[in-house]
């Protein structure tokens, strides 16, 4: 399910978006735990997941794996729509509280610093009523492959 997000500001975020958004939907884990993209930015974006049982942990909330997994992928966007691919180079996700008794779990991605190499985003992870279930902040390492590249290979 495509979600519609806001006008892109720049051809460039427009065509970003065009090529990133699809790449996002086409990896089967994130078409697993039912991706669903509502924002993508360079600054700030947000994203959400069905609560589906089978993300769920023995205790009937949904797995802290699942949950980190999703952060990373949707952080990892966000930072590769600064202009190049982005590896995590650190990822801390506090568990504030379960994620139960909510139809889907949204997460935001806030820019704290672009630098040279490294960029550094707050996370928020929420239920359906806006309670504040996670918290974190994730690194990533921003590769030499352009996004708008022919070439979608690291180490090419």
């Amino acid at each position: 399910m495509v979600i519609k997000v806001r006008k892109a500001r720049s051809e460039k975020e427009a065509a970003m978006r065009e090529k990133m958004i699809p790449e996002l939907y086409a990896n089967e884990y994130n078409s697993f735990i039912g991706f669903e993209i509502m924002e993508l930015s360079s600054t700030y974006s947000k994203a959400r997941i069905k609560a589906d049982s089978r993300l769920h942990n023995t205790y009937g909330s949904i797995h802290g794996g699942a949950l980190l997994s999703f952060v990373d992928a949707m952080a990892g966007a966000t930072a590769s729509m600064s202009g190049y691919y982005a590896t995590t180079v650190s990822a801390n996700l506090n568990f504030l509280l379960p994620a139960v008794n909510t139809e889907y779990i949204y997460c935001e991605c806030m820019k704290l610093k672009t630098g040279k190499h490294i960029l550094v985003f707050d996370i928020r992870v929420t239920d359906d009523e806006g309670n504040l279930l996670d918290s974190g902040e994730f690194s990533f390492f921003a590769s030499k492959v352009p996004v708008l590249g022919d070439n979608l290979k690291f180490g090419k």
